[in-house]
């Protein structure tokens, strides 16, 4: 997978993802939606024959990395929950 960050503001930033899955884009846009002070998340299907992705995060505050950052500890939280629930089946 690779990430490229096509635009960033103090409140705003828009990123492609090239390769990886819908899924992951999912989850991170069902995150960011719980996180308080974003106010959009999104993301678009480039062309499905280049599997590449426009994911775009938007906050009414003026630092979308800080709120970035609990949306991505919130998604490894969560993927590691999973993972124990997944391996205690076993």
């Amino acid at each position: 997978m690779e990430i490229k960050v096509l635009e960033k503001t103090d409140s705003s930033i828009k990123f492609r993802v090239k390769g990886g899955s819908q899924s992951i884009l999912n989850l991170l846009k069902e995150e960011a939606d719980s996180v308080p002070g974003i106010t959009f998340a999104g993301f678009v299907l480039e062309h499905p024959l280049y599997k590449s992705s426009i994911f775009v995060i938007k906050t009414d505050d003026k630092n979308i990395e800080k709120l970035f950052k609990k949306v991505l500890e919130k998604t490894e939280e969560d993927l590691k929950t999973a993972k124990k629930q997944i391996l205690g089946l076993f």
